[in-house]
């Protein structure tokens, strides 16, 4: 069964609900609505830092674009996840990439 996150490329990316009882890299498969804050963790395999990292609301507007340098991967001793508010229903696109290679990681969260 799909869930509201569908993620593809080389570095592999998790968001889920910030109360929800699953942390860490484990997929989130509940449904997700507008309001709702949302924690992103990506492990970036054989990459290595610095990662561009941008957000996209479904009408397109970049809600968050910042550079990581540790990433939040949900392993003991990694930073916090990166937290966002999904305000609208529609489709949110995230990217990731690595700013020393080709690496790179897309996800798609479903809200609504």
């Amino acid at each position: 069964m799909p869930g509201p996150i569908e993620s593809s490329g080389d570095i592999e990316i998790y968001c889920h609900p910030t109360n929800a009882s699953s942390r860490g890299s484990v997929p989130h498969f509940e449904k997700i609505s507008a309001g709702t804050r949302l924690a992103l963790l990506f492990v970036p395999g054989e990459s290595s830092p610095p990662y561009s990292l941008k957000v996209f609301s479904p009408s397109g507007t970049n809600i968050l674009d910042t550079l990581v340098r540790d990433p939040p991967t949900g392993a003991p001793q990694s930073p916090a996840p990166i937290e966002f508010v999904v305000s609208a229903n529609g489709i949110y696109r995230i990217e990731v990439r690595s700013m020393n290679g080709r690496q790179r990681g897309e996800a798609r969260v479903s809200v609504g």
